[in-house]
Formats: C-alpha cells, sequence, structure tokens
C-alpha cells in the first residue's frame, strides 16, 4: 500500500493545479482534453509525481508517461460517448498541518469522471427522477440561504426584509448557486488591507464612506448594471471596475514580488480578472426592500439601560467585598 501525500492548498503545487483548472474543478468537453490537463498539472515544477489520479471505474491512472496508463483505449465505454463531459476534481481533505503546525486544508489526490448530459439522463427510466431530486435538493438549500442568518431575536421584521432576497425566478436561482460557488479567496484576503490603503489615500478617502457593504462591493463589481442602477453616482465615477482592477494588480505584484523571492503565494488575480470580463452583460436583480417598523426604537432607554445596568453591577460588587 503506498502512503497518499496530500498538499496543502497554500502551497504552490495546488495554485498551480488550480491554474490549470481554473477552480476546484473542471469540466472538459473530452477525456482527451481531461488527461491532458492533468498531464501538464503534473509537468509543473516539481509537482509530486504519486499524487494520486483516480477515475470511476477505472482505479489509479498514471498520467506521467505518454499516454495514460491504463490507456484510454481500455476505460469504460461511458468515457467516450457523444455528448459525455468528464470532469476533473481535487478530492479534498481536512485536519491537515503547515510547516507552522496550524490547522490547514488540501488535497490528497485527483478524481476523474463522466457527466451525463441532460438528455441521456432524461432518455434514462429513473434519470428523471434522479435529476428532479438533485434540483430540489439545490433549490430548497438556495431558497433558504438568505433566512438562515437571520438572528431570532432581530424578530419577525428581519425575517420578512431576508425573504425579499429570496430567489424567485429560474435565473435567480440560478445566480444564487452560482454565486455560492464562487472562489472569492483573493477578494476576501485583500479586501480589509486595500479599504484600509483607500481611507489613508487623500486621493481616496473621501470614497470610502460611501461605499456599501463587501458583499454589496462584489455585487456592483460583477455586474455594471446592477451597480448603475443601485450606486449610480459611484458608478459613474468608475468606481467597482476601477477597484477590481487594482486588487488584481496589486495582488500580481505581490506575486511576482514572491516568486521574485522563492516564496510561496496562494492568492490568484484569475477570479476578479473574469468577474470583469463578464461585468458588462451580468446582471442581477435590485434589491426588494420592506420598511421596517422603528417606532419601538428608543436610543435613550438604551442608553438608561446599559448607565443602569453598570451601577448595579458596581454596587453589587461593592456589596461582595464588604461581605
Amino acid at each position: 500500500m503506498t502512503q497518499v501525500n496530500a498538499i496543502l492548498s497554500k502551497s504552490a503545487h495546488y495554485a498551480n493545479a488550480r491554474k490549470v483548472l481554473g477552480d476546484h474543478r473542471k469540466v472538459f468537453e473530452s477525456v482527451g482534453d481531461a488527461i491532458a490537463a492533468l498531464k501538464l498539472i503534473f509537468a509543473s515544477e516539481n509537482f509530486p509525481q504519486a499524487f494520486p489520479v483516480v477515475g470511476a471505474r477505472i482505479g489509479l491512472i498514471d498520467v506521467t508517461g505518454d499516454d495514460s496508463i491504463p490507456p484510454l483505449a481500455e476505460w469504460p465505454e461511458e468515457y467516450r460517448h457523444d455528448g459525455i463531459k468528464v470532469a476533473v476534481t481535487f478530492i479534498g481533505v481536512r485536519g491537515l498541518k503547515d510547516d507552522a503546525g496550524k490547522d490547514a486544508n488540501g488535497a490528497k489526490g485527483f478524481a476523474v469522471y463522466p457527466l451525463h448530459p441532460l438528455d441521456a439522463i432524461q432518455h434514462d427510466d429513473t434519470g428523471l427522477e434522479w435529476l428532479w431530486k438533485v434540483a430540489e435538493k439545490e433549490a430548497s438549500h438556495v431558497a433558504l440561504r438568505q433566512l438562515r442568518n437571520v438572528n431570532p431575536a432581530l424578530g419577525s421584521d428581519a425575517l420578512a426584509q431576508a425573504a425579499m432576497e429570496m430567489p424567485l425566478t429560474v435565473s435567480d436561482y440560478v445566480e444564487e448557486s452560482t454565486r455560492e460557488s464562487m472562489d472569492t479567496t483573493a477578494f476576501d484576503t485583500l479586501w480589509k488591507q486595500f479599504r484600509k490603503m483607500l481611507s489613508e489615500s487623500a486621493a481616496t478617502a473621501a470614497l470610502v464612506t460611501r461605499l456599501p457593504s463587501k458583499a454589496e462591493v462584489l455585487k456592483a463589481i460583477r455586474s455594471k448594471a446592477y451597480a448603475t442602477e443601485t450606486y449610480g453616482e459611484l458608478e459613474s465615477l468608475g468606481t467597482f471596475a476601477w477597484m477590481a482592477s487594482t486588487m488584481a494588480s496589486i495582488i500580481d505584484t505581490m506575486r511576482a514580488a514572491a516568486i521574485e523571492s522563492g516564496e510561496e503565494f496562494d492568492m490568484d488575480s484569475d477570479e476578479i480578472k473574469g468577474w470583469l470580463a463578464t461585468r458588462d452583460t451580468k446582471v442581477f436583480a435590485a434589491a426588494k426592500k420592506v420598511e421596517a417598523d422603528l417606532s419601538s426604537v428608543d436610543f435613550g432607554a438604551f442608553m438608561s439601560g446599559v448607565l443602569g445596568a453598570g451601577e448595579s453591577a458596581d454596587g453589587e460588587g461593592e456589596e461582595g467585598a464588604s461581605e
């Protein structure tokens, strides 16, 4: 039995593989394209040649030679049917440790498997029922996403507000599912630092107080139409496209410096550049708002309650000390 040596998600090996796959998983038009991508990964600098590749109903696959082992001609015919696409994905693993002993995630291999076209699924006796079950499960998961994080203490108004953000149309469901699978690691990692840079520069300090939440900035970056409708003044300045391109440039500069010094660097600007490439055609539905009842808000009572609680606590402390 061969010991599996996992690679960390922060390693150069993992980053190089993601450059080829574009994300944690990529779907290819043919099995030949999938194998070619794996060969490219294994040909990258110092990539561990013993890193496992397994295929559905195949077992271990060796892609390090001129041909794959077993040869493609010996693979199950399902990989070569008309309309079949082939997926290559990391096999994720948690509970790893990095060089500093900190918890880390990573991968323990690649998996290869065929994906059948919709018409093939529909013509199978049980395929359509299975497809609906998959869609039902995913749709229910997506539909409730906005409601899950509402604190019960905020009451029904907050729940009603969140319900106005739930998907309704088919395109709404598709967008929500896409957003969940979207990789925002680089954006999330750089966001606080970048926002601080903006606030510390006299040229952009005034902009920071006008920026919406990070989630809304991300949405405005990805859709020019949404930014125009929701944050027209900021969009008229070219704010969101400029922010995205600047963040991508910063990441590229940091990567180049890390490579020059021989250090590992796991941030990638490709995702942000991809948002910009589709920004002009991306459309989001404008958020629907409900007016919450604020008649019960009383700032004075809040301060009295806070100060009163503090005085009560001080008193109790003195009594305890005298006893």
